[in-house]
């Protein structure tokens, strides 16, 4: 797919003073390919030229309701009317942090602006409540763009090492090695080698941080009993669990992956869904390990943290969720994943859909399954992409990257997902034929 011609002059106007003409690294889809959004509305993103294409990237997963939703605009233009930023507590962040603990369960909630920044703050707590430093993710986790948690993110198989051993892998330059030194990788839904891992350095180990599906990397779910067994790992060893759920969150469930699994963590990272796109993030926990967050105990700030307009924007938010906006998200969903299952059937194409259906995710393989970032790195990425390209230029817009899930929002139509399967049977026939 070629970008219009108002889409890239605008791009070059973009390079000429952003690095890579864009503010995230995965927004650039290349000099000639790379698209400059004019708006969204709904379920439907426009591009320079005016093509129209259904979103089902809404941000790589905040945009729960869809584009411009009439009720949290609502909410948001009664909020800009009476200010921004205070530094000191407001009505709607003490009303958004209520509906957060009734949704999720947590004791008690604080405020960031992103994801990153949540699970660094997470981290600091479960360090600050332990007394110990070190910390266990999971290859193929992804927890935000700080030093802490960005290896072994994305690593190429290449570089991993043996499966019982894994290399850590820096995402990129500029990460120091001596932070590296603080962070021991596992695969995920291992049981043995998690455990081999804890016993053998739980004097040392803060908190076990996770995400309890893999957002982002093709919704590998859990296999049965695995969170339960952390669960019972952190309890045995005193580690603080932490779910990273700035994906599931308020998506895959009104209280997220706690409530779909019926396991609780210690400390729960939210963003993305919180606010259908406005910028904010939260940690919800237990009081235990959250109630000493407070001047020379455990730090913990941010100027924009707990802001009028995204507060006002969560509740909102999560007055349309708890409302039943859920169950539209997923019966769009489960109607995508019956479509895709069947397309790969009738054509022939080894693969399946997995994942919960607001997030599900198509995976190209021979194997039966999948079960952690090697097996999904493992997969047909070459003819995922092909497919997803063809899709591109046939009005329908899941992520460019294979990893990535298709997000599903209430705004999406039958209608939609039977335009998005049949592009996907076409772009299959295309690619395969």
């Amino acid at each position: 797919m070629q970008s219009g011609e108002k889409t890239r002059k605008m791009f070059q106007r973009a390079l000429d003073c952003m690095p890579s003409g864009v503010t995230s690294n995965y927004r650039y889809w290349g000099d000639d390919k790379s698209l400059v959004l004019k708006k969204g509305e709904g379920a439907y993103i426009w591009d320079q030229d005016d093509n129209q294409y259904i979103d089902y990237r809404l941000g790589f997963g905040p945009v729960i309701l869809g584009h411009a939703y009439p009720a949290v605009l609502e909410k948001v233009k009664e909020a800009m009317s009476i200010g921004n930023v205070y530094a000191m507590t407001h009505e709607y962040e003490i009303k958004a942090a209520e509906k957060i603990k009734k949704m999720t369960g947590v004791d008690l909630v604080r405020y960031a602006n992103s994801g990153t920044e949540a699970t660094m703050h997470a981290i600091r707590i479960a360090r600050a409540y332990t007394g110990r430093d070190k910390i266990i993710k999971f290859e193929g986790h992804y927890h935000g763009f700080h030093d802490a948690v960005l290896w072994s993110t994305f690593p190429p198989l290449t570089s991993v090492g043996y499966r019982r051993a894994p290399v850590k892998v820096p995402q990129g330059s500029g990460m120091p090695q001596s932070l590296g030194n603080l962070v021991h990788i596992v695969p995920f839904n291992d049981e043995e080698l998690l455990e081999n891992k804890v016993k053998a350095n739980w004097g040392d180990i803060a908190c076990i941080i996770m995400e309890p599906i893999m957002g982002n990397c093709a919704s590998v779910m859990p296999k049965k009993g695995y969170l339960e067994f952390v669960r019972k790992l952190c309890d045995e060893y005193g580690i603080v669990l932490i779910f990273d759920e700035v994906k599931t969150g308020f998506r895959i469930a009104k209280g997220g992956a706690q409530e779909y699994f019926g396991v609780r963590s210690d400390l729960a990272t939210y963003a993305k869904a919180l606010g259908n796109g406005f910028p904010i993030a939260a940690i919800g926990g237990k009081k235990e390990v959250m109630g000493d967050i407070g001047f020379l105990k455990i730090p913990h700030g941010g100027t924009y943290a707990g802001n009028v307009v995204a507060t006002a924007a969560a509740c909102a938010t999560l007055d349309e969720l708890e409302a039943g906006a859920l169950d539209k998200v997923s019966a769009h969903g489960i109607r995508l994943m019956n479509g895709f299952s069947q397309v790969l059937s009738d054509r022939g194409v080894p693969g399946f859909v997995q994942g919960p259906p607001a997030m599900p995710a198509i995976v190209l393989t021979e194997e039966a399954g999948v079960f952690d970032y090697r097996d999904v790195a493992a997969s047909n990425h070459a003819i995922y992409e092909q497919v997803i390209w063809k899709l591109f230029a046939k009005g329908v817009m899941p992520d460019s990257g294979v990893h990535e899930p298709w997000f599903i929002s209430a705004s999406h139509t039958d209608a939609d997902a039977d335009k998005a399967i049949e592009a996907f049977d076409e772009a299959v026939m295309e690619v395969l034929c």
